[in-house]
């Protein structure tokens, strides 16, 4: 016999006798074949129910509950593709102005439209919009030339403010105090190509 194998044997000899000599291996041996039987088979029916209650169970209730968000996710998942080609979409139309200096007559309705019903729109020689407005509150006034800054992408290339005197036109801006005024303005590309 080698070496290893006289170790092994002096290990297993050992683990033997402390089993053997345990207390709980005497009173194994001290139960009758009957009473073994039934602890090894309640072992086994305790181990089976621990099993059940937590491995199966949560299992079973996991993939219920999973089944059920399918449906869900499918649908969320459908909704983000959309958004996606949505996006895509938006990404690939054109600017309200575009880099290469195009006015349309979409562009001039938006303008008409965040300005007011009194401003008339045109489109002058240089391609730049020409926006004139009567009368206007002037806090109504740089409202509306925030926003279609922001949302036509154009920058103020000329403007011309003449405050209206507050007696002459019945208006509910006059008659609440609101500063009314005229107003002249182009507007250029900020894109930075053209419009100068």
């Amino acid at each position: 016999m080698s070496a290893l194998k006289i170790k092994l044997a002096s290990v297993q000899d050992r683990v033997t006798h402390a089993l053997t000599s345990s207390p709980v291996w005497m009173r194994w041996q001290g139960l009758s074949g009957e009473g073994q039987r039934i602890i090894k088979w309640s072992t086994a029916l305790l181990a089976l129910a621990l099993i059940w209650a937590y491995v199966w169970l949560p299992a079973s209730r996991g993939r219920a509950v999973l089944t059920a968000r399918i449906p869900v996710l499918q649908t969320q998942l459908a909704e983000m593709k959309r958004e996606v080609d949505d996006v895509k979409r938006i990404n690939a139309m054109p600017l309200v102005v575009t880099s290469e200096n195009r006015r349309t007559l979409a562009d001039s309705v938006g303008l008409q439209t965040a300005f007011g019903p009194a401003a008339t729109v045109t489109i002058n020689d240089s391609r730049q919009f020409r926006v004139s407005i009567p009368s206007i509150a002037y806090t109504t006034w740089l409202d509306s030339l925030d926003t279609v800054l922001t949302r036509f992408r154009v920058r103020v290339v000329k403007l011309n403010l003449k405050p209206l005197d507050v007696k002459t036109p019945a208006s509910t801006d006059a008659r609440n105090g609101a500063t009314l005024v005229a107003v002249e303005i182009v507007l250029g590309d900020d894109t930075g190509m053209g419009g100068k």
